[in-house]
């Protein structure tokens, strides 16, 4: 009795209206990448690459291959696949899922395809022995600026008269919100196009939560005309009641979770050191502009003190000459004193200044300059900035 209790709380807890997201790469081999699933592949892929309109026949089987390719030198960089398949005919598909954009999106996807297509040729084999290799891109983000349409196909074309140079490369990339965006719109139709339905069971759950009216419109496509989304969806169903797999969901979501915190953490990081390398730039802007005031009062402090000394030489002479008048000597002497006046106001500058430079100087050592750097840009001894 107690089991079937935890079993029936178990149900509850994973009905059907709670969804694992297809796009969690497990989810998706689960969904397509496993044996017993090779029909939904095959109708899949077929709905995707609709290779009848490029005048190839229909993929009529597929064989799921190991996803992990090894590195060929210790230097390589190991490629591990969210899943990838060989058809009746040899051609290879890749298909690679991305909830987040990625940096060099387009660097990145050509890799894979090239070490997928290289890993074909064995030593002693012909290159004509190299099969056609598609590489497909789902993602959630937008990636591509340059177009409002979902789904970009992309091959080895000449540029000037646009005709194609071999179909050995073909990569595929899916814009799941793009695609959301002309559904919601009515500019993609899901009852008459094999790969809007399939692409918008990929899309139905966002941000961790399904869209039941989504689900229901496929739903109701799949009883009425499509037997294999029939399949797909109670498979998908099956999953999503299996407390093991949404065990293992929720761990995938947390660490998603994780990763994009972190991400965003880190973001903040890079923003806090622009805005401090910021503030350094306009620290140094600061101190060479106090460098220069500092060297014009210098200039003019040097000026004044010439203009005294000249003063005084005069006020010297006229009292040599004028000792008999004395009413005129004191005159001068009242010069004199106002003078002196004047330069004990200039020396009272000079040590304001002198100060302004000490207190310049103690900003550079707070701001991390060394205290030999500080006394270069001021002028003054270490003793004076201690």
């Amino acid at each position: 009795m107690e089991a079937l209790a935890i079993l029936k709380e178990e149900t509850r807890a994973y009905k059907a209206q709670s969804y694992v997201d297809l796009k969690a790469d497990f989810a998706f081999k689960q969904m397509f990448g496993q044996e017993e699933s090779r029909t939904i592949l095959l109708a899949f892929l077929n709905a995707l690459l609709d290779f009848e309109q490029q005048g190839y026949a229909q993929i009529a089987s597929v064989d799921i291959l190991n996803n992990e390719i090894e590195r060929e030198h210790r230097e390589d960089k190991k490629a591990v696949l969210d899943l990838l398949a060989r058809t009746d005919d040899g051609t290879l598909i890749h298909i690679e899922l991305q909830l987040i954009g990625v940096p060099h999106m387009a660097s990145r996807q050509l890799y894979y395809w090239s070490r997928i297509y290289t890993k074909q040729l064995e030593k002693g084999r012909p290159y004509a022995d190299l099969k056609r290799t598609i590489s497909i891109l789902i993602s959630n983000a937008d990636l591509l600026p340059q177009t409002g349409f979902y789904h970009s196909r992309f091959g080895l074309y000449e540029q000037k008269q646009h005709f194609l140079l071999t179909d050995k490369l073909e990569i595929h990339v899916i814009e799941l919100q793009k695609l959301l965006k002309a559904a919601n719109a009515g500019q993609a139709d899901p009852w008459t196009q094999a790969e809007i339905r399939w692409l918008l069971m990929l899309a139905a759950v966002q941000g961790g939560e399904m869209q039941p009216q989504l689900l229901n419109e496929l739903e109701a496509i799949a009883l009425k005309n499509d037997t294999n989304l029939q399949e797909a969806l109670e498979r998908w169903e099956s999953m999503s009641r299996d407390p093991k797999v949404w065990g293992q969901y929720e761990m995938w979501h947390k660490a998603m979770m994780d990763d994009a915190a972190y991400k965003a953490e880190m973001e903040m990081l890079h923003q806090e050191k622009k805005r401090l390398e910021t503030e350094r730039e306009s620290l140094k802007s600061e101190t060479e502009l106090l460098k220069s005031e500092t060297e014009s009062l210098k200039s003019e402090t040097e000026s004044l003190k010439s203009e005294a000394e000249s003063l005084k030489s005069e006020t010297e002479s006229l009292k040599s000459e004028t000792e008999s008048l004395k009413s005129e000597t004191e005159s001068l002497k009242s010069e004199a004193e106002s003078l002196k006046s004047e330069t004990e106001s200039l020396v009272l500058e000079k040590e304001l200044i002198k100060q302004q430079l000490i207190d310049t100087g103690r900003r550079l050592l707070d701001s991390g300059f060394s205290i030999e750097e500080a006394s270069r840009i001021t002028g003054l001894s270490s003793e004076d900035l201690v």
